[in-house]
């Protein structure tokens, strides 16, 4: 994230003070506020024949953990193109969104920080299996072998897929 010293747009130094009830960087000649803001991601729980894809993440952060399709929503992109392009660059697979399963805030201290995790179910409908640049892995999980970590974040939606409800 970057960091500004001084203001981007009179290039005075920046204060620390508080500003809507928050301690914030700001100029004080031009009233430009420096806000840290969420980083925009997009995540698939994508389901074929009642079996969850996932990936084996080939790149930081949590490099080697078993994740859902995920990346960060691009500029002009809306969270379900996000979700979508993400799981063909990560998988090599299409989808269709069902739902929306929710919107939650995680804390990246790895590299990126807060971020705004949209997460959609999405039926996998076409293409190979064919794991992307930043992924080691790529693989379609029973519910009874996901990882626990995944069951508990995502419980309410893998009870609809176990139900047959997706």
């Amino acid at each position: 994230m970057k960091e500004y010293n001084y203001c981007p747009i009179c290039a005075i130094p920046l204060q620390m003070g508080m500003v809507e009830g928050r301690k914030r960087k700001y100029c004080p000649k031009c009233n430009f506020v420096d806000y840290k803001n969420p980083l925009p991601v997009a995540l698939a729980v994508a389901v074929k024949d009642k079996k969850v894809l996932l990936i084996k993440r080939g790149v930081p952060p949590v490099k080697g953990m078993w994740a859902s399709p995920s990346g960060f929503i691009e500029i002009g992109e809306t969270p379900e193109e996000g979700c979508l392009r993400e799981l063909e660059e990560e998988t090599g697979v299409s989808g269709e969104i069902v739902k929306l399963i929710g919107v939650l805030r995680i804390e990246d201290k790895e590299i990126y920080g807060d971020m705004l995790i949209i997460a959609y179910l999405v039926n996998v409908k076409d293409g190979e299996l064919t794991p992307g640049d930043e992924v080691e892995d790529a693989r379609f999980f029973d519910i009874a072998d996901l990882p626990e970590y995944y069951l508990n974040i995502f419980k309410d939606v893998i009870e609809e897929i176990q139900n047959e409800e997706v």
